[in-house]
């Protein structure tokens, strides 16, 4: 296991060298380096990259770059794992396709140069590719789903189809744009509230009972209360005049004749 991850570490070393070097070169004079997610156990985590493209923050995080940015990332690590263990030939597919000119440029140059020690395929449309490349395959659609290859292609008529490739992907570029600036108007022409949805037909006359019915448990509420208290009026009442009945039997008749009604009013 030490022996593992000392030549782990030392791979990680050299080919990190190489990746500053080929960053700093592919970006103008930008800074990268290549760090293990889990020093202690390497093979139990990634690896991880950091780029700072030439005026722009060091706290910048991979993820906050751009495309572009993130694609010369990639291609310089590529070529740092090259230098440290050549391949006999790369295969690139249109990874120009979201560079600007300058950036293009710089790739192109790159692999014009490394094409000294390896073989490089590149799939393009950009003019400065086709320009330093040294033989062209002309690929075309048939129209039936199926590719073409165009046996006879020179230099200046593989520049003159690619900068026609270019102007119709630009176009379709502009189209979509259009599309997403006009759906973006439309969202924002929506109401952002939408209006109150009114009670339906079929629930109108049970919500009329339901405060009919809550109306009435109100007052019966109220009738209740008014009895219960009117019954320890009573009560107390009754209580009294057993207390002077005791004192003074002869205050009986005077104090509960004007109870009666009100027991008999209660009683109806």
């Amino acid at each position: 296991e030490s022996q593992r991850k000392e030549r782990l570490g030392n791979v990680l070393e050299k080919v990190n060298e190489n990746f500053k070097k080929s960053y700093n070169e592919l970006s103008d004079g930008g800074r990268g380096e290549l760090f293990l997610e889990n020093p202690d156990e390497p093979f139990k985590g990634g690896l991880e990259l950091w780029a700072q493209p030439r005026g722009k923050s060091s706290k910048v995080s991979r993820q906050q770059l751009s495309g572009g940015e993130q694609s010369m990332a990639a291609l310089a690590l590529i070529f740092a794992i090259q230098d440290y263990d050549p391949s006999p030939f790369y295969y690139f597919d249109e990874v120009d396709q979201n560079l600007d000119a300058y950036n293009a440029e710089r790739i192109a140059k790159m692999c014009r140069k490394r094409s000294e020690r390896a073989q490089f395929i590149m799939v393009t449309l950009r003019k400065v590719s086709l320009k330093l490349a040294d033989h062209h395959i002309g690929i075309t659609h048939g129209g039936d789903g199926c590719s073409r290859r165009i046996l006879d292609f020179d230099r200046e008529r593989a520049i003159a189809l690619g900068e026609a490739a270019l102007k119709e992907a630009q176009k379709d570029a502009d189209k979509n744009e259009s599309r997403i600036m006009d759906a973006v108007v439309a969202a924002q022409d929506m109401p952002t509230v939408p209006e109150a949805l009114g009670v339906p037909r079929s629930l109108g006359g049970l919500l009329t009972h339901m405060h009919d019915d809550a109306g009435e448990e109100a007052s019966l509420g109220g009738l209740v209360e008014r009895t219960q208290e009117l019954t320890e009026d009573i009560n107390e009442r009754a209580q009294v005049v057993a207390k002077l009945a005791e004192i003074d039997p002869s205050t009986d008749a005077e104090v509960s004749t004007p109870i009666e009604p009100v027991l008999e009013a209660d009683e109806e």
